[in-house]
């Protein structure tokens, strides 16, 4: 688009100079303008569906507009315009980006997604055994999957779940057995394009899968059901000296944890003024009639056979007439 003498946008310009390009990046879009006979004061600006655009590029060296659209949708479908303008007048360029013209772009990004796809890879998970392939772009509406087990299509069930994200396409198989093993297929159509993957699930496949299944099984076991220190404690206590401070905290684990209580790494005695109840899954610990002696580091640890936790506070007494010592300006 070049700018006119005129004070108006210039006749015949429309739609001249104005191109739809694929980026490396599959599923980038970028609508690219040429100005010409432009000078400093140029100015270059983008409109969608007439209201303005920002995101939009322009390089007054090489006179390039440039608009990128991160993965393309059926939502940035609409008509596109470009201008230029400065004390000589205006001009513009416009794409009408909808109907077929999208959907051949969508299309064509559906093909390339297809085309793009790695070969099949098998990846042992702490639910089961997961088959996927790795893409640059993956389109719902333009593109459709299909898994195949011994030639035999798969549906989404209690055992066998299937999907996608932007840059993947999954199958898991949960709870994995050996009537699982064999050959998968995993066809991707994309318009015209039809595209199949193969792997085999069996011998050192299966047996290696299974065995990350069960190693993986096992730490979420031990992370589920070991000693921790849930909430409750704050990082620090601040209380007045002769009154009584208590700290509750919740605990979990299966077996239920052992409970102690340390003070500078030390073990708590509890006695005449310390003492802990245990109620459930809450710890409290009280101490009555504090002073300054009471100042320190506390720590409640907690331990199964499955791990341990340490869950701390700092206690801070202070005397009566004082401020807290984290409140002084």
């Amino acid at each position: 688009i070049g700018i006119y003498k005129k004070n108006r946008v210039g006749k015949g310009s429309r739609g001249r100079g104005n191109t739809v390009s694929k980026s490396p990046e599959f599923g980038r879009q970028r609508r690219r303008s040429m100005a010409t006979n432009t000078k400093k004061e140029t100015c270059f600006q983008w409109f969608f569906q007439k209201r303005e655009t920002p995101a939009g590029q322009y390089d007054p060296q090489t006179g390039e507009g440039r608009l990128c659209i991160e993965e393309l949708a059926k939502e940035d479908k609409g008509i596109y315009r470009a201008t230029v303008s400065d004390n000589r007048g205006e001009d513009d360029t416009m794409l009408d980006l909808t109907g077929e013209v999208l959907d051949a772009i969508l299309t064509e990004l559906g093909r390339i997604g297809a085309l793009s796809a790695t070969p099949l890879k098998i990846q042992g998970t702490e639910e089961g055994i997961r088959i996927f392939s790795k893409v640059k772009y993956y389109n719902v509406e333009y593109m459709k999957t299909a898994w195949f087990h011994k030639e035999k299509r798969l549906e989404s069930g209690d055992r066998v779940r299937a999907g996608t994200t932007l840059d993947e396409i999954w199958l898991h198989i949960l709870d994995p057995k050996d009537s699982d093993k064999g050959k998968y297929t995993l066809e991707i159509a994309a318009g015209k394009e039809v595209r199949q993957l193969f792997t085999d699930l069996s011998g050192q496949a299966f047996e290696d899968a299974m065995a990350e299944h069960q190693r993986l099984k096992a730490l979420a076991i031990i992370e589920k059901n070991r000693a921790k220190v849930v909430r409750g404690l704050p990082d620090v206590a601040t209380i007045m000296e002769d009154k009584t401070l208590c700290l509750t905290c919740v605990i979990s684990g299966d077996p239920t944890p052992e409970i102690s209580w340390l003070k500078n790494d030390k073990p708590v005695t509890f006695l005449d003024r310390y003492h802990m109840e245990v109620r459930g899954s809450e710890v409290t610990i009280t101490i009555e009639k504090v002073n300054s002696e009471d100042s320190g580091r506390y720590g409640v640890f907690v331990k199964n056979k499955y791990g341990s936790e340490t869950g701390q506070v700092t206690i801070s007494v202070f005397k009566h007439g004082e401020e807290p010592k984290e409140l002084q300006m």
